[in-house]
């Protein structure tokens, strides 16, 4: 009696336990909980806009001078600072052919207009001038058949002589009526004693145009000027080819704008461009990057452009005191930033998302928690107390010889304790189970080192034995493994008619990564033709994005297709491969795209550019840029592009093993191993 006495009054403890710990925490935890959910929600979603606004800025502020964009610009600089330069160098060349004051009794330049006599100078002393002026003429002649940017040359004397080539009555008419000697670059050269330029200007065809003027002397007196008039058409053609996501614009000493792209610039890079002269525009950042650009040094600029950021990198072209600027959006120049901040509102959206389902189910499970609860505390509460002594004795019995290792122990309890019986059981059985597997693993964790081998041997897998041959191109291909476990390739074959040219790196290292340098080889090779470049990186994207578990690929594929000289290519992620055409002017393959494997889904735009006659194309991995030398400094893009201009005459071959010499040359020394991929392609 006093057992079952005993047992009624924990009965209705437990009861009123229940009450009070079921049902009163249940709706305090629960109506906490929804305001604590919804202020989180709030909350992530502000933290998380901030931060990707944040990054983005950081992007650009670390960016060294030394990004691809800036050496870019530097070596597009030194290809019109050396067009200018030439100029000047031949138009004082004749310039100091007309100071020597050398007669020659046997010739008469054609094109000589002689102003009206003056009582300064005697018709000996203008005979005498003229006949001076005949080996100047002729070397002025020679430059008009070797230039075909010089459309008018003439040298002015101050004694009223002037000869002009080439030698017309209509170049005499433009020139002769209105004085030469009265023109502002006639007294400019006269009055700072050496060579200007002055432009540009349209001429009446309407053809950009450049004057450039050298003063001469003659016995420490100024005698008269030498001066040209050169088309610069080419230099507006260039800017308007450049190809990639950057907008190529130049400068004045002053800030204006005097050269630009023929295409428009896209939003939100026409704020920079509001007006002509970048000293003068209306927003405070685009004059405080004209006043760097001015400065007269190469580097890279940040302005804001409305809710964006824009980025800026430019270099001087000294000889005619030109300054040349590429303008990027902050999306072009900062790609991984760019991903992260894509990440993060995608993060952001899931995260916001997920707490508000959260949130809702959280009240519906409270709501129904608190109804289930009420019906089972009045229901079942007074009832657990029945047997509830004996099985917890039992339970405890059981838990007491678990602890000694005894796991072929069992509990029989049933009732309201059953469940709980039931996990001691399985609990048991699993701790069993266990230790077992434990010894078995044990076995198994010997390591080896076959790893290392593994690796080894998928590099020198990754080399092609045999390059495809065409008619009318050399192609060279490059492959230096090192010792990392980071893994680059490339690929170069025939697709029917066509030449499929590919190199990636792969985003990771170790095992994994090697799986899919090996995959994506095959996959590459796999496709075919009719594809095309976009078809074919699109699919490749899908198979990495299913099996790739984490990893990714940056790859620029392309078709050269050799009976029509054109190159279709796409580029995710991978660096610019440029072209190096006969003159030494430099083209890149556009640049951005995101890595494969990032996204499920990935479609990229494919570009066609023609291939002609004397092209060098020149495909590089990270490596190539960034193999460094014992003191740290990276061989850099820009030592990359002037190697290939300088040697552009020579054969693919010989290109390629001038610039792995001057690599290897570079870094030894260096304790930063990196693997060497590069391919040459020369149409002859």
């Amino acid at each position: 009696m006093e057992r079952m006495a005993g047992i009624k009054g924990l009965g209705f403890k437990i009861f009123v336990i229940l009450a009070a710990f079921a049902l009163l925490p249940l709706f305090y935890v629960g109506i906490v909980s929804l305001l604590e959910m919804d202020q989180a929600s709030r909350d992530v979603q502000e933290n998380i806009t901030q931060l990707s606004v944040s990054l983005n800025r950081s992007a650009l502020l670390v960016m060294p001078n030394e990004a691809d964009q800036v050496q870019l610009a530097i070596a597009k600089a030194n290809q019109y600072n050396e067009f200018f330069g030439s100029l000047a160098h031949q138009n004082e060349l004749v310039a100091s052919y007309a100071s020597s004051f050398s007669e020659s009794d046997s010739c008469v330049p054609p094109g000589i207009w002689i102003a009206p006599t003056s009582s300064n100078f005697t018709p000996g002393m203008r005979n005498a001038t003229i006949r001076s002026l005949c080996v100047p003429a002729r070397v002025m002649q020679s430059l008009h058949e070797t230039e075909p940017v010089l459309t008018l040359s003439y040298i002015g004397t101050e004694d009223g002589v002037l000869v002009t080539w080439p030698y017309s009555t209509d170049s005499l008419k433009s020139t002769a009526p209105f004085s030469y000697k009265d023109t502002p670059n006639y007294a400019l050269a006269k009055s700072r004693k050496k060579t200007i330029w002055t432009g540009p200007y349209e001429n009446d065809e309407g053809d950009r145009m450049m004057t450039i003027t050298t003063p001469f002397f003659r016995e420490g007196e100024f005698a008269g000027i030498m001066g040209m008039d050169v088309s610069i058409e080419s230099i507006f053609t260039d800017l308007s080819m450049m190809r990639g996501r950057g907008y190529p614009f130049i400068i004045d000493g002053t800030g204006l704008i005097v050269a630009r792209s023929n295409n428009k610039p896209d939003e939100p890079l026409n704020i920079i461009f509001g007006s002509e002269n970048l000293s003068e525009a209306a927003s405070p950042e685009v004059r405080a990057v004209a006043k760097k650009m001015l400065k007269g040094s190469s580097g890279s600029a940040i302005v804001a452009l409305g809710r964006d950021d824009g980025y800026v990198a430019y270099s001087p072209i000294t000889t005619p005191g030109w300054i040349l600027g590429i303008a990027y959006a902050s999306e072009e120049m900062s790609l991984p930033a760019r991903f992260i901040d894509a990440g993060i509102k995608e993060v952001a959206s899931s995260a916001t998302q997920g707490l508000s389902d959260s949130s809702r189910r959280v009240r519906d499970m409270a709501l129904s928690a608190f109804a289930i609860t009420v019906i089972a505390v009045l229901g079942a509460g007074f009832l657990i107390g029945r047997r509830i002594e004996e099985d917890i004795d039992s339970l405890a019995r059981m838990a007491e010889k678990i602890s000694r290792g005894d796991f072929d122990v069992r509990a029989n309890t049933s009732g309201e304790l059953a469940d709980l019986a039931w996990a001691f059981n399985s609990m048991a059985s699993d701790l069993k189970h266990y230790a077992a597997a434990l010894d078995t693993d044990a076995l198994k964790l010997s390591g080896s080192g076959m790893k290392t081998d593994f690796i080894d041997e998928v590099k020198l897998s990754l080399v092609s034995s045999v390059l495809p041959e065409e008619e009318g191109y050399e192609i060279e291909a490059l492959y230096n493994p090192s010792s990392t476990n980071r893994f680059d390739l490339y690929d170069v074959s025939r697709m029917d008619d066509k030449i499929a040219l590919a190199m990636a790196g792969v985003g990771g290292d170790g095992i994994q990564a090697a799986m899919l340098a090996i995959m994506s080889r095959a996959l590459i090779r796999a496709c075919p033709e009719k594809m095309g470049p976009s078809n074919t990186i699109s699919k490749l994207n899908s198979q990495i994005s299913q099996y790739g578990r984490g990893t990714n690929l940056a790859c620029f594929y392309a078709l050269l297709d050799p009976s029509n000289h054109i190159l279709e290519y796409v580029n995710a992620g991978f660096n610019p491969p440029f072209i190096v055409d006969p003159g030494g002017m430099v083209d890149t393959l556009g640049g951005g795209g995101i890595a494969l494997g990032m996204l499920d889904r990935l479609e990229l735009e494919e570009t066609c550019i023609p291939v002609q006659p004397g092209d060098v194309m020149v495909i590089y991995s990270d490596g190539v840029v960034e193999a460094e030398n014992e003191d740290g400094e990276p061989f850099g893009l820009e030592r990359l592009i002037n190697l290939v201009i300088n040697n552009r005459t020579l054969s693919a071959e010989e290109i390629l093993w001038i610039a792995e010499k001057e690599i290897q040359g570079f870094s030894v020394g260096s304790m930063n191993p990196v693997d060497l991929a590069m391919i040459v392609i020369k149409r002859r």
